[in-house]
Parts: structure tokens; sequence; C-alpha cells
């Protein structure tokens, strides 16, 4: 019995490998060639009319185009969507298809909601420390969004508030107090700081905006801060409950996209999901 050699060896396992390719790519519903070089299986559908099957990932800002796009294509069993109002995003996966039938989960519509504008100014001014001039820019800026309010609640108009913020000074006063004793001796120091302004001084402010397109308009509380730790006033605006509206958002994007998916096949899920 001759021995085989590696060259004939290598033969056979290329052939093997061939008879292989051929029997999947015969089962295959896409067209495909096995390249003889490497045996690579190629497809063939970039060379046809059309795909075989359908595939691709719709992205949009807009929650009515991704409702839209959703419910028209969604003709298959086992179409899902994903929810995560965390990064106020949802995914529908069109072929996901069952435990017992699965899917490729590559026909996808995603959306991503973009804050407005507006919201994206306020949310990069909470708790930041700012001089007196930039505080009393931003609030000439966005004083359409405005309403200001004093220690007791009464609403101020907007231009004087802005007015006082631009005129405050600071008033420090000291006192000493000092006792001597046969045996003991005892000194104290007391300084009061105090921010005054010429115009009655805003003690809150709200700012009311769209957080998102196509959800509700809220009125945000601010607290207004005046550090006087300096000679010069360091400003602070910061959102009051700012975790508790972030999940208020939340909640009207899950429950919205809930309401519009009632009556169609998709299921719903809160959740991200990977194949």
């Amino acid at each position: 019995m001759s021995q085989l050699d590696s060259n004939a060896i290598s033969q056979i396992q290329d052939m093997t490998v061939a008879s292989l390719s051929l029997n999947a790519i015969e089962k295959s519903l896409c067209p495909a060639i096995v390249l003889p070089n490497d045996f690579k299986v190629s497809s063939l559908e970039n060379l046809q009319e059309g795909r075989f099957r359908f595939r691709g990932e719709m992205k949009t800002t807009s929650i009515s185009d991704f409702v839209k796009y959703s419910i028209k294509n969604a003709i298959e069993e086992g179409v899902s969507c994903f929810i995560d109002a965390d990064e106020m995003s949802a995914e529908t996966i069109f072929n996901l298809g069952t435990i017992g039938k699965a899917g490729h989960a590559d026909n996808t519509a995603i959306v991503k909601l973009k804050q407005t504008a507006p919201f994206t100014a306020l949310l990069k001014m909470d708790g930041v420390k700012y001089r007196q001039k930039q505080l009393a820019e931003w609030l000439e800026d966005w004083h359409d969004y405005l309403m200001a309010f004093d220690a007791d609640g009464n609403v101020l108009d907007i231009k004087q508030a802005i007015s006082a913020v631009r005129r405050i000074t600071i008033e420090s006063t000291r006192s000493a107090e000092h006792e001597d004793a046969d045996f003991s001796a005892k000194r104290s120091v007391l300084e009061n700081v105090e921010a005054k302004s010429k115009d009655i001084m805003p003690a809150t402010f709200q700012f009311t905006c769209t957080p998102y397109d196509e959800l509700k308009e809220r009125s945000i509380k601010l607290r207004y801060s005046v550090l006087t730790g300096d000679d010069i006033p360091v400003l602070v605006l910061r959102i009051i409950q700012l975790e508790k509206l972030e999940e208020q958002i939340a909640q009207e994007f899950r429950d919205m996209l809930c309401n519009k998916f009632n009556e169609s096949k998709i299921e719903i899920f809160i959740g991200k999901f990977s194949a």
C-alpha cells in the first residue's frame, strides 16, 4: 500500500470541505457559490434584481415616524419592541422570530429622542457657578421661558429679577467681644456677610419648556443661590428634584409608546436586546 504524500492529503481535505460547502449552498435560500481558492462561500445576492429577503436599520428622532414605520412593517410573527427609558430610546426588531423559529434579528427600527435646545441649555447650567454678568446674560437669553418668584412666592417681573441679579452688593459687618478675668480671658469675633440688591431679590425661578419633541411641556423649578465667600458674588441656579423630573419624563416616553402600539401586533418589552 503506497503512502499518501502531504499534497494528496491536502487535496482530499479540500474536496471534503468543498462537498460540505456545496451541500450548504443547495439548502440555502440565498444564491451563492464556492470560490475555488479557499472554498469560501460567496453570496450572489448583489447580482440579482432584488434581495432574497428584506433587512436593514431605520433610525429616527421622531416618535411618530418610528411608530408609523414599526406598525407598517410588523407583518411577521414575533415582532418585538424594546424600550430603554433611561436612554430615551426604543428598538423594534421585525425578524426576531420565536423560540421555535428564530429570525436573524437584522431588520430593525430605532428611535433615539433628542433634547430640545431650551432643555439642553437648562441642564448645562444646572449647579454651575456663575459670575453676575454670566448668569444675567443667560437669564436674558432664555427670558421667554422663565418666571421669577420672591421669597414669599410672589411673581416678579422677569426684567426686574434680571436687574436684581446684575445689581448685587456684598455687605460685611464684623463685631468683636473681649473679656478679661484674673485667671482667664475670652475673645469672640462675629462676622456677618449678606448679599443685597436695590431691586427685590428673586428666590426661585421657573423654566417652562418641552424637554423632548412630542412630549408634553413641563415647568421646572430652579433654586437661586448667592455664594458670598469672596468679595465678588458667585451665583448658582440648581434644578429642584432633577432625578424625579428625569423619572417622570422617562415614564411619559414609555407610556406613550405602549399606548401607540397597544392595538398592533408588536410585543412591548422594557429593556435592551442584543442578538
